[in-house]
Parts: C-alpha cells; sequence; structure tokens
C-alpha cells in the first residue's frame, strides 16, 4: 500500500529514505543513472511525484549522509530526462562549493566515483 508523502511520520521517512537509497545503489552497481521520474515510479513505500519538494529533500538528505560517512554522493545517478544532470539540489550536497566553477565536470567526477564504489562494494 502507498501512501500519500503529505503527512510522512518519522518512521515512514526513514523506510521511503531506505528504499530510494537502495534503487540508487542497484542504479550504481550496473553503471546507470536513473531519472527522477524513473526512480519515483520504482517506489512502492510511497508515492512521489519527481518534481516534490520532498523528494529534493529526500535525495539531498541521503547525499550528506554518504558524504559524511565518507562514501561517494550517491544521488549523482539521480538525473533530469531533459538535461541528463543532476538538478541544483543535487549541488547543495556535501562540499558542493568545490563544484562550482564547472557543476557538470563535478557531478560527472562523483559519478565515476559512484560507480567505482559500487561495483566493487
Amino acid at each position: 500500500m502507498t501512501r500519500s508523502p503529505a503527512r510522512l511520520t518519522d518512521a515512514l521517512w526513514k523506510t521511503l529514505k531506505a528504499e530510494m537509497r537502495e534503487i540508487m545503489i542497484a542504479a550504481a552497481r550496473s553503471g546507470r543513472t536513473l531519472t527522477y521520474s524513473e526512480l519515483c515510479l520504482t517506489l512502492t513505500t510511497a508515492t512521489l511525484h519527481y518534481q516534490s519538494p520532498l523528494l529534493t529533500r529526500l535525495l539531498v538528505e541521503i547525499g550528506n549522509e554518504e558524504y559524511r560517512a565518507g562514501r561517494p554522493v550517491l544521488p549523482a545517478v539521480v538525473v533530469s530526462k531533459q538535461t541528463g544532470m543532476p538538478g541544483t539540489g543535487y549541488f547543495k550536497i556535501g562540499p558542493g562549493d568545490e563544484m562550482m566553477d564547472d557543476p557538470e565536470a563535478g557531478w560527472r567526477e562523483d559519478l565515476q566515483r559512484v560507480f567505482d564504489y559500487w561495483s566493487k562494494a
């Protein structure tokens, strides 16, 4: 049963975040990106729209947790269908100021680190 994200309990938030993380890890292990809409359509814990501010908050939170744990920024695998790159929320993760000169190059480096890390994990 899916629930509307309008009133996520702490437990549901954690469950949804864990599900999203597993979906991203699966994509990373196979060396591929997935779009925001693909990520949302794969979720079973709750229904999220691909433009939802909740989705952005979840991705930023997951990214910061990965960064603090010393792992590459996992949400690098989630991209826009139109641009093939993450949205602006991605660049708020970790030390985002390191990538300001060339955000695309910084993201591509992050993405390769994610692929390398999860192909061996």
